[in-house]
């Protein structure tokens, strides 16, 4: 370039034209002037390298936007937190613009964490709000169908997320169905578009579950799955709600409301479908078990069929009724000879004891010569001393009475 041009001029025609050094001379000379600001956001992609600097990048909360951060070693060392990404962070520090690579990055002079704790304790107070009005009591989840014919998913479009969901459910159940809603899984846009999403799938009368999950991330990624308004939605749906937000370790206030908590994207896939697999499995189990217990039973009342078909009384009904019918002619022989006994040791005994009867009998003494006298009235005379010479007497002999004069 020739040294006569004027350097105002430098970049403002094609004749003129900027080198790249002198741009970026330029561009760090503008960076430099802007003097030390103060930021706040989300760190990310923190590790420390070499010599222990550190150079992350700062993600705002609202937008996801994120600028490059250089934190040297002495900074980090003067530091009293420990820091790892997912930290809400307010930094300080130069804006720096490296010539070399035509990149800009806050250098920071000062980090330390603010908000989370303030968050976290407001969140806490809301879980324990959402508890003492029992709407995470055990006696209020709806139980999960065995096999739902639709399955509501919640979760972001083209996530990790929705990935593992749809593959683990489909190689469980191939035939399983879905109703897919995409909404935003974290920043302020986070808590209202799943609200929506869980009253419209609560609404269609196909959907018989319904699945909200993102995959991991920092805390502040996960805010929005404790928002109370979207909690309170959740509870008061009729739809079994599946919460996967996360990883195994993280606890929004829509794991307490949900009718079921699964730790991963993978894990509530497990959970809502049944393996076809082992269904069959169980299913061909069942039936092995099915023809065994009716071939037992069928194999035993063909042998109690025949063993009674071998029973005498069904080999030859009559010889049973000609062996009952001898003993019954039997029976009434041995009856009629009782009774035929009874009847002459009976008649044996009245002949002897009529016989006795009648020696005893006042008839057998009048027929030997013997007489009853009674007087005129009839009264027996035992003693002589009972009548008087001329009273009038009766003479009672065998045959017939006699009138007579004592002397």
């Amino acid at each position: 370039m020739n040294d006569s041009v004027d350097l105002n001029s430098i970049g403002k025609d094609p004749d003129h034209p900027f080198t790249v050094q002198q741009l970026s001379e330029r561009v760090g000379a503008a960076v430099s002037k802007w003097g030390n600001a103060w930021v706040e956001g989300e760190l990310i992609k923190f590790q420390h390298k070499a010599g222990g600097h550190a150079y992350p990048q700062l993600r705002d909360l609202a937008t996801g936007s994120t600028i490059s951060l250089v934190i040297f070693a002495g900074v980090l060392g003067t530091a009293t937190e420990k820091f790892e990404d997912g930290d809400r962070v307010l930094v300080s520090g130069n804006m720096d613009y490296y010539i070399a690579r035509g990149s800009i990055s806050l250098k920071v002079s000062s980090i330390k964490k603010v908000g989370i704790g303030v968050l976290m304790a407001e969140i806490e107070a809301r879980r324990a709000k959402i508890i003492a009005e029992g709407l995470a009591d055990p006696d209020k989840k709806n139980k999960l169908p065995f096999l739902p014919g639709v399955i509501g998913l919640i979760t972001a479009s083209g996530s990790d997320a929705e990935k593992d969901v749809k593959q683990n459910v489909l190689l469980r159940w191939p035939e399983a169905k879905f109703r897919m809603i995409n909404v935003s899984v974290q920043g302020p846009e986070c808590a209202p578009t799943v609200a929506a999403a869980i009253k419209e799938l609560d609404a269609d009368p196909e959907v018989e579950v319904i699945i909200i999950t993102r995959g991991g991330g920092g805390f502040l990624d996960l805010v929005g799955f404790s928002d109370e308004t979207l909690v309170r939605t959740a509870a008061a749906a009729k739809t079994p709600i599946i919460s996967a937000i996360g990883h195994e370790n993280d606890n929004p206030i829509l794991d307490n409301v949900a009718d079921l908590r699964a730790s991963t994207p993978t894990d509530a896939a497990k959970r809502v479908v049944p393996d076809v697999v082992d269904e069959r499995r169980k299913i061909a189990d069942s039936l092995i078990r099915m023809k065994s217990i009716i071939s037992s039973f069928v194999n035993a009342q063909l042998t109690l069929v025949h063993q009674i078909r071998q029973h005498p009384l069904l080999k030859d009904p009559h010889a049973y009724l000609d062996q009952r019918a001898d003993d019954l002619l039997r029976a009434i022989s041995d009856l009629r000879d009782d009774v035929d006994g009874k009847l002459e040791r009976q008649s044996t005994d009245l002949i002897s004891k009529r016989s006795l009867l009648r020696s005893l009998s006042p008839q057998s003494t009048l027929d030997r010569g013997y007489s009853v006298i009674r007087d005129a009235n009839g009264n027996v005379i035992t003693d002589s001393t009972q009548v008087k010479t001329g009273d009038a007497l009766k003479l009672k002999v065998a045959k017939g009475d006699l009138n007579a004069t004592a002397n």
